[in-house]
């Protein structure tokens, strides 16, 4: 049997720095730690009427898969409707082959409204119902993917990876947040004065024009692990606007973003809102705070000390050496595989 797990490649350079690829690459990297080989798929170009090159890509990439193998996916695969649902029928009609999915979105939880969408008929929701087992971010996921219908076993890898061996500085307690965004910042309700720095690659000029703020412009996301030197790292905060049509006050609760394995890459403590999935464990750790109102920040770091902060520091060590490291996909891999092979149900959401 081999192990195959699909990685989606930038098709332009400025890609290479946006969360999708990078998350992309850091999984199969941890996959291929355990003797996964990589099946690999870009941005394809004139496929959505062309069926035949649909297929032609297809066998391209698949061709390698033979009776018996294990196939995870990363989920969604960021392509045409029809060419995702093909390539998915196309493994499923390899005898004996396990399809898992691992997920980084749920398109329809993404742009929903309310959470008003058919369960029964949603093209997503259908899909991965298609699976023998899904690797959701969290247990929070998992239970409302459940909630929506999808019955396939679960396992959960509780936040992402961010695979980072280079250098440091040393953290010291200073009264700054740090945001770090792949999407222009539109607004912001924030009257607070505790520095708010941004990385991104545009904010608009009434975000500039507070006096708060300092914009650092758009930088790769390993320099920004190496040059942040003490602050918190905002996670999710309904304050802060971006350009977009995504629903992410309802899409926040159920994700793992990004930018919180980074700041943990970086060593500093994070901020998430009470809504998310990860309140809960930033409150056990002791790594970060739970704020809903980025205006109580001057209130709320008022109350932390010196002592308080290098607390955190080494609450967040472990956590920095793992997701550094690969321990959380590596992990869930791996109860992924305990369940498929040997049928050990522990670590089923």
């Amino acid at each position: 049997m081999t192990k195959w797990i699909t990685r989606l490649n930038a098709s332009a350079y400025n890609q290479q720095y946006d969360a999708i690829q990078i998350v992309s690459k850091n999984v199969a990297e941890s996959a291929k730690n355990l003797g996964f080989q990589e099946l690999n798929l870009s941005g394809y170009d004139n496929i959505n009427n062309n069926q035949s090159r649909r297929h032609n890509i297809q066998e391209a990439v698949l061709g390698v898969v033979q009776p018996g193998d294990l196939v995870v996916v990363q989920f969604p695969m960021w392509t045409h409707l029809n060419f995702q649902a093909e390539f998915f029928d196309y493994i499923k009609r390899i005898e004996s082959v396990r399809m898992v999915a691992l997920i980084h979105d749920i398109p329809t939880w993404m742009f929903t409204q309310d959470d008003d969408y058919d369960r029964g008929n949603d093209f997503w929701l259908n899909q991965l119902k298609k699976f023998d087992l899904i690797m959701v971010g969290n247990d929070k996921m998992g239970h409302k993917l459940q909630e929506d219908g999808v019955s396939v076993p679960m396992v959960a890898m509780r936040i992402w990876d961010y695979l980072y061996q280079g250098p440091h500085q040393d953290k010291t307690f200073q009264k700054k947040l740090y945001y770090v965004s792949g999407r222009d910042i539109v607004d912001l309700d924030y009257q607070a004065s505790t520095p708010l720095y941004f990385y991104n690659k545009s904010v608009s000029d009434d975000v500039t024009s507070n006096g708060s703020v300092v914009w650092l412009g758009r930088q790769p996301s390993d320099d920004i692990v190496s040059q942040i030197d003490g602050g918190f790292g905002i996670v999710v905060s309904e304050n802060i606007k971006e350009k977009s049509n995504m629903n992410f006050v309802f899409y926040n609760q159920y994700n793992n973003p990004t930018k919180l394995s980074l700041y943990l890459a970086a060593g500093i403590p994070i901020i998430v809102s009470s809504k998310t999935a990860h309140a809960q464990m930033v409150i056990d750790q002791g790594i970060g705070l739970v704020i809903d109102d980025l205006n109580e920040i001057d209130n709320r770091l008022s109350r932390i000390t010196a002592e308080d902060y290098q607390q955190m520091l080494q609450n967040i060590k472990p956590w920095q050496e793992a997701v550094s490291g690969g321990y959380f996909v590596t992990r869930s891999l791996m109860a992924m595989m305990r369940y498929l092979d040997l049928g050990l149900k522990e670590d089923l959401v």
